[in-house]
């Protein structure tokens, strides 16, 4: 065999083993992500979480709304630097008080800076309004 037919036959197994994967990922309801973009998103979501804690930043939302969930997810282990309050009161540590008190009036939303913001932002957006530059 020679070296350009097993250079095509090493990147098709490559090609094949990634589209499993992706599949495998979407079948599960996840998106796929290589590796190196992983890791480079997990350092700046991890960064910007504490950024946002260090600015007091707040995200209301509820446990049923699979748009906060997709919010959280974006953070990964980072999270757990958030500074998130369940909004409604069958949730995991309820503060509907502070929701109501705050006018929030959709799920998820994000109070920077007392400004409040509704809907999904993308980390970009969430550093550019808390001022995080990695």
């Amino acid at each position: 065999m020679s070296i350009q037919k097993l250079l095509i036959a090493a990147s098709s197994v490559v090609v094949g083993m990634s589209a499993i994967a992706s599949w495998q990922a979407v079948k599960a309801g996840q998106t796929f992500i290589p590796v190196a973009q992983t890791t480079n998103q997990q350092t700046t979501a991890a960064g910007l979480a504490v950024q946002l804690k260090k600015i007091g930043a707040k995200m209301y939302g509820a446990y049923w709304c699979p748009h906060c969930t997709q919010q959280k997810e974006m953070f990964g282990q980072a999270l757990s630097q958030i500074n998130y309050i369940e909004c409604d009161p069958r949730g995991k540590n309820p503060q509907p008080n502070l929701c109501q008190k705050a006018g929030i009036q959709a799920y998820p939303t994000w109070e920077i800076n007392g400004k409040l913001y509704p809907g999904v932002m993308s980390l970009q957006d969430l550093a550019k309004l808390s001022g995080y530059q990695n």
